[in-house]
């Protein structure tokens, strides 16, 4: 018999694999919206044997594998600004390591090569390697589903922040057992102050903080209420973001909170942007509730994000 406990850990892990796969998205979206794309960090987004399906009227072939995949990306017209806009993701899971993801962005363009905008369609396939926390994109076929007459405005910065708070959560949300993959995360400088006032500055100070985190909660899920990015012109970004956040303890106690966030994020060019500053505040604290209340709590806050 399915208990309301079953079915909360099972949307929470639900709303995780999401995290993951829109770490992708936006990683992806990236890539095409910088002419200092790095290839290698693209590879990681895709399997060998990777096929990307054309829209027929773009007049452009189909690609197969990896390789002939990076290859392609590296001759894209210099010059050209892409920018993508996400509007929505849905995720079916249709195996223990596969899902099929519908994917629909604004995409706009603007350069030498064309201008203009179109609303798209992405139909993903992914696949999970157990060894990696990230799902790969096995197949990927566009589709246009209506031209827009919409002005350009630039995605990169947005999609970029996107990508690490996705990413970010992700890791919280299921934690791995070695802090090992916040250090590409955190700048040098770095300022994180929790709700209690302590402000964490080293890794390891992060690390015995996520370890905590770890021992108190067994999965949970992040849902991102209005998030606001605002592009520096030094490379430092501000997000603010509010997470409506539900969890079940190591001990099965189903829990729920809400909290404000106010992060600066500096990008060099890695992987992802650095987190700089990070401050928390609490608008409903952590506090215990019934399966079916955190469910309640779950579904009020997909809805509002």
């Amino acid at each position: 018999m399915t208990t309301a406990l079953d079915t909360l850990r099972a949307a929470l892990a639900a709303g995780s694999y999401e995290q993951r796969a829109l770490t992708v998205v936006h990683r992806w979206y990236t890539a095409y919206e910088s002419d200092n794309r790095n290839l290698d960090h693209q590879g990681e987004l895709v399997t060998d044997d990777f096929t990307m399906h054309r829209p027929p009227e773009g007049g452009q072939p189909d690609v197969q594998g990896r390789q002939a995949y990076l290859d392609g990306l590296a001759t894209l017209y210099p010059g050209q600004s892409n920018a993508h806009h996400l509007r929505s993701i849905a995720i079916e899971h249709t195996g223990p390591n596969t899902a099929q993801a519908t994917v629909t962005h604004d995409f706009e363009t603007a350069g030498p090569s064309m201008n203009g905008a179109a609303l798209l369609r992405y139909d993903l396939q992914l696949v999970q390697h157990p060894a990696e926390h990230l799902p790969r994109i096995s197949t990927c076929a566009e589709r246009i589903l209506s031209y827009q007459d919409r002005p350009f405005t630039d995605a990169l910065t947005e999609n970029r922040v996107l990508a690490f708070v996705h990413y970010w959560c992700s890791l919280l949300e299921q934690p791995q057992d070695n802090a090992e993959v916040l250090r590409e995360l955190l700048h040098p400088e770095l300022a994180m102050t929790l709700p209690d006032g302590r402000v964490l500055h080293t890794f390891d100070e992060v690390a015995a903080w996520y370890a905590q985190a770890g021992e108190l909660v067994e999965v949970s899920t992040h849902h991102l209420i209005d998030p606001q990015v605002t592009p520096g012109k030094d490379g430092d970004h501000r997000l603010t973001v509010e997470f409506a956040w539900e969890g079940i303890t190591r001990t099965g106690q189903p829990m729920t909170a809400r909290t404000r966030h106010d992060w600066t994020l500096t990008d060099t060019g890695e992987r992802y942007p650095r987190l700089k500053r990070f401050h928390v505040t609490t608008l409903e604290p952590f506090t215990p509730a019934t399966a079916e209340q955190a469910l309640a709590h779950h579904t009020a806050a997909t809805q509002a994000s």
